[in-house]
C-alpha cells in the first residue's frame, strides 16, 4: 500500500518543524493581542511557553506524544540554546561601552545602588528558600548565586522595548536608563559564569580554579583578542571594506571559539558569547553589518523556541499550597522594593531630578524577562534550581514585566511634563548649571566653562553669518534646496577637533542611544 504521508513523529527533522511552526504561530498571536494592553512580545512568548508545559498542555497525552513526544526535547533543547547563543552575541554587540564612559559620574553610582541592594537581598532570599530547593544535591553558594542573580537583575533588551513602544528611547529618561541596563548587563553574567563555576558539584577548591579560569579568559579577549581584532578590523576600515567576507566570518569564527571555551571550561557557553560581542570593534560598519542581519533571526525565530523550552520546564501545577503562594506574594514585594526604591533615591541624589522621573527610573529597571528566564534555566539545566522554585521565579519574572507598561505610564506619562524634559532649552540648562542645580555630568561630562561656551556661541554667530552670505550669492537653485541651521551645521562650520561642546549641548536630546544606528531591538 503506497502512503502519501510519512507519520511526522517518525522523523526527527519534522517533529522538529512542526513544533517551530506551532510555537512562531501562537507566539505571535499572543504578542498581537497583548500588545493591545502595552505588553512587549516577550509576555506573550513566556505564556505560550507556558500553555505548550505541563502546566497546561502537557498534561493532555495526546498533545505530548504527537508534538512533545520526550524523544524530541534533547533537539529542541539543544537548537534553542544554540539561539541563546547568538542571541548573548547580539547582546554584547548592542551594548554602548562609550556611552557608559561618558556618563559614568551618574551611571556608575545609581548602577552599583541598583546591583548590590537586591543582589544582597536577593542572596538572603535563597538562604530562606533552600529548604524549599528540595529533591537536588546542589552547591549551596552556587544556589545563593544562581538566586541572586535572578532575583537582582533587569531585562536590557525587554527594557529597550518598552521604552521604544512609549517614544522615550532618544530621551533622557530612557538614555539614562539603558547606561544603567547596559552595566547591569555585563554583572549579571560575570556573577552567572561564577555560579555557573561552583555549580559543578566539586570542591570549593575546583569552583576557585574554575573561577581563575573565568578571569584569565576575560583578561585574554580584552587585553589581547580585542586588540589584535581591532588592528585587523582597522585594516580593512582604512580600505572602505570593514565588512569584508573574511572579517565578518572571522566575527563569526570568534563567537564559536569563545563559547567552545568557556562551555568546556566548567562555564556556559553563553558567556563567551557575550565576551566576543563586546570584543567586536565598535569603528566603522561592521557591528552595524551584523547586527542587522542576525537580530531578526534571534528575535523572530531563536527566541520564541527558547522561552518554549523554557515553558517545557515551567510546572505550575506544583504551585498548590498556600505557602507557595504566599511565597511569590513576599517574593513580588522583596524584589520591586529591593529594586525602585534604592535605584529612585540615588537617581534623586546624583540627578536632582523630580521624583516622578526619578520613580519611573526605578520602574523602568524593575522590569524583569528575558535576563532571569536566561538565569533559571541555565540553573536548571545545571541541576541547581527545583522544579517548585523555577515556577515561582518565573511567575514573578512574568508578573513584574507585566506590571512594568501600566505603572510606568501612570507614573511618567500623566504625572510629568514630557515634553518639557526631553526638549529641554540650552538657556534654561546652562543656567541651571551656572546656579549647581544640575552637574556636568549630565551632559557627558562637559567640562567647558561659561566663558568657553559664551566664546563658542559668539565664534559660531560668526561663522553662522559668514556661510549665509556665501550661500546667499552661489546659485538660485541651491538657495531653495538648502536651509542654514546653526545645530546641523556645525561640525562642518567648526572643524577644530578641539572645539568646545555647544553643539553637543544643543543637540543632547537628538542623540541617538546608539551613535551608529537606532536601536532595533523594537520585539522583545
Amino acid at each position: 500500500m503506497v502512503k502519501l504521508f510519512e507519520n511526522p513523529s517518525d522523523s526527527p527533522l519534522a517533529t522538529f518543524l512542526m513544533q517551530v511552526f506551532i510555537t512562531l504561530v501562537v507566539c505571535k498571536i499572543l504578542a498581537k493581542i497583548l500588545s493591545y494592553i502595552r505588553q512587549p512580545q516577550v509576555i506573550g512568548q513566556i505564556i505560550a511557553g507556558i500553555i505548550f508545559g505541563p502546566s497546561l498542555l502537557g498534561q493532555i497525552n495526546a498533545w505530548t506524544e504527537a508534538i512533545w513526544p520526550p524523544s524530541s526535547i534533547p533537539v529542541f533543547q539543544l537548537i534553542a540554546n544554540l539561539g541563546l547563543i547568538f542571541f548573548m552575541f547580539f547582546l554584547g554587540l548592542e551594548l554602548d561601552l562609550e556611552q557608559i564612559k561618558t556618563s559614568w559620574k551618574t551611571t556608575i553610582p545609581i548602577a552599583c545602588a541598583s546591583i548590590i541592594i537586591p543582589v544582597g537581598i536577593g542572596c538572603a532570599v535563597a538562604l530562606w528558600l533552600y529548604d524549599m530547593n528540595t529533591g537536588l544535591d546542589t552547591n549551596k553558594a552556587a544556589f545563593i548565586l544562581f538566586i541572586a542573580s535572578g532575583f537582582g537583575f533587569s531585562a536590557f533588551p525587554v527594557l529597550a522595548t518598552l521604552l521604544n513602544a512609549m517614544d522615550l528611547l532618544n530621551k533622557p529618561i530612557g538614555i539614562q536608563t539603558i547606561s544603567l541596563a547596559a552595566v547591569e548587563d555585563i554583572c549579571v553574567w560575570v556573577i552567572l559564569a561564577i555560579a555557573s563555576a561552583f555549580s559543578s558539584g566539586g570542591s570549593a577548591l575546583q569552583g576557585l580554579y574554575t573561577l581563575l579560569l573565568t578571569l584569565a579568559f576575560i583578561a585574554i579577549m580584552v587585553l589581547i583578542i580585542r586588540p589584535i581584532l581591532k588592528r585587523i578590523h582597522e585594516y580593512y576600515w582604512r580600505r572602505h571594506d570593514d565588512t569584508n567576507v573574511y572579517l565578518v566570518v572571522g566575527c563569526f569564527l570568534l563567537l564559536i571559539v569563545s563559547a567552545f571555551t568557556t562551555e568546556v571550561m566548567g562555564v556556559h557557553a553563553f558567556f563567551g558569547a557575550f565576551i566576543s560581542g563586546l570584543c567586536i570593534p565598535r569603528k566603522g560598519e561592521l557591528t552595524d553589518f551584523l547586527g542587522v542581519r542576525i537580530e531578526l533571526i534571534i528575535v523572530e525565530f531563536f527566541l520564541p523556541l527558547y522561552f518554549a523550552n523554557s515553558g517545557l520546564n515551567t510546572h505550575l501545577n506544583l504551585l498548590t499550597s498556600g505557602k507557595v503562594w504566599w511565597t511569590l506574594v513576599v517574593l513580588l514585594i522583596l524584589a520591586s522594593t529591593a529594586k525602585i526604591v534604592p535605584v529612585a533615591l540615588m537617581t534623586k541624589l546624583c540627578t536632582k531630578k523630580p521624583w516622578s522621573y526619578c520613580l519611573s527610573i526605578g520602574v523602568l529597571m524593575n522590569t524583569r524577562g528575558i535576563v532571569q528566564l536566561v538565569v533559571l534555566n541555565i540553573g536548571v539545566q545545571l541541576k541547581v534550581i527545583s522544579e517548585i522554585i523555577f515556577a515561582l521565579f518565573v511567575l514573578m519574572a512574568t508578573i513584574l514585566t507585566f506590571l512594568t507598561s501600566p505603572i510606568l505610564y501612570l507614573l511618567y506619562r500623566k504625572n510629568f511634563n514630557i515634553k518639557k524634559l526631553s526638549t529641554p532649552q540650552v538657556a534654561n540648562e546652562l543656567r541651571h548649571i551656572r546656579e549647581g542645580d544640575i552637574g556636568m555630568d549630565d551632559y557627558s561630562n562637559m567640562n567647558q566653562t561659561e566663558a568657553i561656551i559664551d566664546l563658542e556661541r559668539n565664534e559660531l554667530n560668526r561663522s553662522s553669518s559668514t556661510l549665509t552670505k556665501q550661500l546667499s550669492t552661489s546659485n538660485g537653485a541651491l538657495n531653495t534646496l538648502f536651509t542654514v541651521d546653526e545645530q546641523l551645521n556645525y561640525p562642518q562650520i567648526n572643524q577644530d577637533p578641539e572645539r568646545g561642546q555647544l553643539a553637543v549641548l544643543d543637540n543632547i536630546v537628538a542623540m541617538p542611544v546608539c551613535p551608529r544606528r537606532p536601536i532595533y531591538m523594537t520585539k522583545f
